[in-house]
C-alpha cells in the first residue's frame, strides 16, 4: 500500500491506524530502510519485519530492561543499551538475529545510543554521566568524555563531516561535543528542568530538545525558539526525514506536529492514555510510530484525500 507522506500540508489528515499492546516501552525505532520496527523495553526487544501487529518476527532477550536502541546506517546491526550497564550489539544480516558482542564499561544504565553516519563508531551514554565512543567493528572503547553533572538522557550524532555529538542531560543542559576539535561539552543551551531528548534536524544546523519543563526548544545560530508544548513535561521528539516537521510527545498523553520553520502548531494527535515516551518517523516519512506509558505502540499515517 502506498501511504501519503506526513508533512506540513498533510498534518490535518494524520490518524492512528493501529495500536499494539506491548508492555513497558522505552523506545520505538525504525530501521534506516523502514522495513523493520524495533521496540525495546522491559521485555527485551521485539522486531517487526512483516507487518505491524500480532507476534513479532523476532524477540531478542536481555537479562535486564532495554533502555535504548540504535540501528547502524546500513540496518545490519542493532545496538541495545540496558539497565544492567551493558550495550549489546546484534547482527541482523542473516535470517536469524545473532548476538555479536557485549560492550561493558558503563557503571549505570545505558540511556542513549547512536551510530556515526559511516557506522564506524557507536556512542553510548547514561546514568553514570559519561559519554563513551566504541569501535563498532571490534567493540573496543576508543574514548570517554565527562562534562555533564547528572545522567545523560539522550544523544545524537551530527553528520560525518562535522564529527560531533549533541547530548541532553538531567542537569538541564544541551551540550555539543566536537570529536576532532577542542570544543567538547560546550553548552548549547539550557532548559528550566531536565532534558529528556535531543535530535538534529536533517539537512539543517538546528538542534531540537524536549524538557521536563514542558517546552521544545529549537537551537540554531539565531538563538532558541521556545515552544510551550506539553503540560507536565515533554518526553519525546522526532524530525520528519525532510526536516520540515517536528513531532513531540509528552506527559499530557498527546502527540503534537510542529512546523519547524515557523514554530506553528499544526495538529494535536490523541490516542494514547498515558505519557508519550518515544517517537520515530520511517525513512520515507509516511509513518510515525509512538510508544507510550499506556504500554501501547501506535502507528500513525496521513490518509490520502
Amino acid at each position: 500500500m502506498n501511504f501519503q507522506r506526513i508533512h506540513a500540508g498533510s498534518a490535518a489528515a494524520v490518524e492512528m491506524a493501529a495500536a499494539l499492546p506491548f508492555g513497558w516501552i522505552a523506545q520505538v525505532l525504525w530501521s534506516p530502510r523502514g522495513d523493520v520496527l524495533a521496540i525495546g523495553g522491559g521485555a527485551g526487544i521485539a522486531l517487526y519485519a512483516d507487518g505491524f501487529g500480532g507476534e513479532p518476527a523476532h524477540r531478542l532477550e536481555h537479562s535486564a530492561p532495554v533502555k535504548s536502541l540504535a540501528f547502524s546506517p546500513d540496518g545490519a546491526r542493532l545496538a541495545a543499551g540496558s539497565a544492567d550497564a551493558a550495550v549489546r550489539l546484534w547482527s541482523l544480516a542473516d535470517e536469524q538475529p545473532a548476538l555479536l558482542r557485549t560492550l561493558r564499561g558503563h557503571s549505570g544504565a545505558v540511556e542513549a545510543l547512536a551510530f556515526s553516519a559511516d557506522g564506524a563508531l557507536l556512542a553510548s551514554a547514561g546514568t553514570d554521566c559519561s559519554l563513551r565512543l566504541w569501535g563498532s567493528a571490534d567493540g573496543r572503547q576508543q574514548a570517554q568524555f565527562a562534562g555533564h553533572s547528572d545522567e545523560i538522557t539522550s544523544l545524537a550524532f551530527a553528520p560525518a563531516a562535522s564529527a560531533a555529538i549533541v547530548t541532553g542531560s538531567r542537569d538541564r543542559t544541551v551540550r555539543w561535543w566536537d570529536l576532532h576539535g577542542g570544543q567538547r561539552g560546550a553548552v548549547v543551551g539550557r532548559h528550566d528542568d531536565w532534558v529528556r531528548q535531543v535530535a538534529l534536524c536533517p539537512g539543517a544546523a538546528r538542534i531540537a530538545s524536549a524538557g521536563r519543563d514542558g517546552t521544545l526548544r529549537l537551537w540554531d545560530a539565531a538563538g532558541p525558539l521556545v515552544l510551550a508544548a506539553h503540560s507536565g513535561g515533554a518526553d519525546a521528539l522526532a524530525f520528519s526525514p525532510d526536516g520540515a516537521l517536528l513531532a513531540s510527545g509528552g506527559r499530557d498523553s498527546r502527540i503534537r506536529l510542529w512546523d519547524v520553520q515557523s514554530g506553528a502548531l499544526l495538529r494535536t494527535l490523541c490516542g494514547h492514555t498515558r505519557p508519550v515516551l518515544s517517537l520515530d518517523f520511517n525513512s520515507r516519512g509516511t509513518l510515525l510510530v509512538s510508544g507510550g506509558g499506556d504500554n501501547r505502540v501506535g502507528l500513525w499515517l496521513a490518509k490520502p484525500p
